[in-house]
């Protein structure tokens, strides 16, 4: 590595710390420490939010509903096992069939503080291209809202939602929408999940 990529390695890591390290005079006093402090223990603190993830930490049993060609409902087992990433995050690792194929995905789940909102990376062996989305949490319909972008089924990058209801602590329902055919939304995906014990 020359000196020139040290030097810019190097500037780039001071750059991304300095908004955490404390301004100092000459006499060692810290200035500007009011200049953000609520959003840097925000983003060090777990949240409300946070736990809201971690509580759905545990295996799944899945049973995931899709339509044929034909609009007959196709019926296909799997399993979700959620785990502890930190004390913001958790992991999600998923195996199970859709429409006669073998799946296993993985996804990371957060809440920004930030953004103020929820999100999920996802990934699956059916496609090499990334679901992302970002969305908010509905306390009283007891439902997560996220919307983002994943492969359509036109072969490309499309805007899709996925809605996660939790009718109580041991069962969830998520269900994926995004345009079909005829650029309509459609309900591409629904996943029934039940708390193993």
């Amino acid at each position: 590595m020359h000196t020139r990529e040290i030097a810019r390695t190097v500037l780039g890591t001071l750059a991304l710390l300095a908004p955490f390290v404390p301004n100092r005079t000459a006499d060692g006093a810290e200035t500007g420490a009011d200049a953000h402090p609520k959003t840097h223990c925000e983003t060090t603190t777990a949240t409300d939010p946070h736990a809201r993830l971690q509580a759905l930490a545990g295996t799944w049993d899945a049973v995931l509903f899709v339509r044929d060609s034909a609009g007959a409902e196709r019926r296909s087992p799997g399993r979700l096992t959620t785990t502890k990433h930190s004390d913001f995050h958790t992991l999600d690792s998923f195996e199970g069939a859709f429409m006669g194929m073998d799946v296993v995905g993985r996804g990371l789940n957060g809440y920004c503080p930030i953004r103020k909102q929820y999100f999920t990376f996802w990934t699956d062996s059916l496609s090499a291209t990334p679901m992302t989305l970002y969305g908010d949490y509905d306390s009283e319909k007891r439902e997560l809202v996220l919307r983002g972008e994943s492969l359509g089924m036109t072969g490309k990058i499309e805007r899709c939602r996925t809605v996660t209801r939790y009718p109580d602590a041991d069962h969830m329902t998520w269900a994926m929408f995004g345009a079909g055919p005829d650029g309509a939304e459609i309900q591409h995906l629904r996943i029934e999940y039940t708390r193993k014990p």
